[in-house]
């Protein structure tokens, strides 16, 4: 695809996908709505970050049916050296009126390997944890129409073991994935939260000990969609090291996982990268404007 940054010296970084609009960043830092369908782009106004050395950035786009506006949620937090200090803010882009606004600080601590939100019930959500000595990680939603930030309870899991979270929207629903050594094994549970905000609503979809196709962990095995029939789910298995604190992909795959059948099947698709992120996009003829 021609994308509207020009040259760049790193990999294009995709903040969100919502009806065939993309918000991508450049390596000035310069963000971008796009609409690779009408080949349309707009470039966003820069809002400043009003306290200086932010430790961290995360970001989330979606729509918001009530207002008929496109959103992208910027968070930006700074750490201190007191361990308890913690400096927020959070500031929501409007593309209908093409600015920016600050809205209410976040008092929970964000994790650092996904820093863009999953988009899901007209809510983007990220895992956080609510203190930093905190081990224990929280689910918690924005929602685009409020534009409030809520705590979504988790399914009750062993808390003996030492999970690998990650989320996912997969086919509308809320998806979390947990990763977790048992004996001499990997085991991989996927959770689906089939009301919103109900905790009893939680259903295990799979419990699935595969050693041979996760030989290495840390890892992240991330279910992506239902197959047509719906009786298969495609993961994508992301092999993980970290090196100064940052986590890096090592390899990634795609697997087929049977859910009558409780097989996995590999997934050959010549020519793609050795390490890759899975982004889903839907041809649109949405247009980039303060109208849209």
């Amino acid at each position: 695809l021609n994308h509207p940054l020009g040259e760049q010296k790193t990999p294009i970084k995709i903040l969100g996908t919502c009806n065939g609009l993309l918000a991508v960043i450049d390596d000035n830092g310069r963000i971008f709505l796009w609409n690779p369908s009408t080949r349309k782009s707009q470039v966003l106004p820069s809002t400043e970050i009003e306290f200086s050395s932010p430790s961290s950035t995360y970001y989330g786009f979606g729509y918001d049916p009530i207002s008929d506006d496109y959103k992208l949620v910027r968070m930006v937090q700074l750490h201190g050296n007191n361990k308890g200090y913690l400096h927020s803010e959070a500031k929501v882009y409007s593309l209908r009126s093409n600015c920016w606004r600050r809205i209410k600080d976040f008092c929970f601590y964000l994790i650092l390997h996904r820093k863009f939100g999953i988009l899901a019930n007209n809510a983007l959500h990220w895992m956080v944890f609510k203190t930093p000595q905190s081990w224990k990680q929280n689910l918690v939603g924005f929602d685009l129409g409020t534009e409030e930030f809520r705590f979504l309870e988790l399914p009750d899991l062993c808390l003996d073991k030492l999970f690998c979270y990650d989320i996912k929207a997969m086919g509308g629903f809320i998806c979390l994935t947990a990763t977790y050594r048992e004996l001499d094994t990997v085991v991989v549970d996927v959770w689906i939260m089939k009301e919103y905000g109900v905790k009893e609503s939680w259903i295990k979809l799979i419990s699935w000990n595969e050693p041979h196709f996760i030989p290495r962990f840390p890892s992240l095995v991330v279910p992506l969609a239902f197959s047509k029939n719906g009786d298969k789910v495609l993961f994508n298995i992301s092999y993980k090291c970290r090196n100064f604190g940052k986590w890096y992909n090592l390899r990634d795959k795609f697997v087929w996982y049977d859910l009558w059948g409780e097989r996995v099947e590999k997934v050959e698709i010549k020519g793609i990268p050795t390490s890759f992120d899975v982004h889903f996009y839907v041809e649109s003829l949405v247009p980039i404007n303060g109208n849209a």
